[in-house]
Formats: C-alpha cells, sequence, structure tokens
C-alpha cells in the first residue's frame, strides 16, 4: 500500500524519527492507527454508557443558565469554561 502525506504530516513522521521514539516510517504510521483505534474504543464505551450524552446535557444547561451566546464560541472553549465554574 502506498500513501501520500502532506507536508505537515511528513514532518511530523520526520520530527518523530529524529526523537528517537519510532526506528522507522512504518512504526511512526503503526503508533498512529494504534491511537487511532484506542480513539475509536474509548469513543464506543462513551457512547454506550451515556456519557457523552449527560456532558451534552451539561453544557447546554451551561448556556443556558450563562445567557452564553454560542456563534462565536468553540465546543472545547465551552468546555473549559464549564469546569472553571
Amino acid at each position: 500500500m502506498n500513501i501520500n502525506l502532506t507536508p505537515e504530516q511528513e514532518k511530523i513522521v520526520r520530527e518523530e524519527l529524529m526523537s528517537g521514539h519510532f526506528r522507522s516510517v512504518e512504526e511512526v504510521i503503526g503508533g498512529a492507527l494504534q491511537v487511532l483505534r484506542e480513539k475509536e474504543q474509548s469513543l464506543a464505551g462513551v457512547t454506550t454508557n451515556g456519557s457523552q450524552r449527560e456532558a451534552v446535557d451539561e453544557m447546554l444547561a451551561f448556556v443556558e443558565k450563562n445567557r452564553v451566546r454560542l456563534e462565536d464560541i468553540s465546543v472545547k472553549e465551552l468546555i473549559h469554561e464549564c469546569h472553571r465554574l
């Protein structure tokens, strides 16, 4: 299989190789794929136990209570603000 990487992706691969974390391009890609698999499995668990829905409900309650306008705020910023209070 051949893959084409963007210049930014190639830079990341080179940096990982130079750092000594990996010995080959194949190891870098394999590590990235493993992290992707773990993330997918983790997200599947969150969906299954309802925590994701609870988090959304909590954010919406925060927005309503604090009259936050969502048009210029990212979800990440909203979560940060909610945890800050």
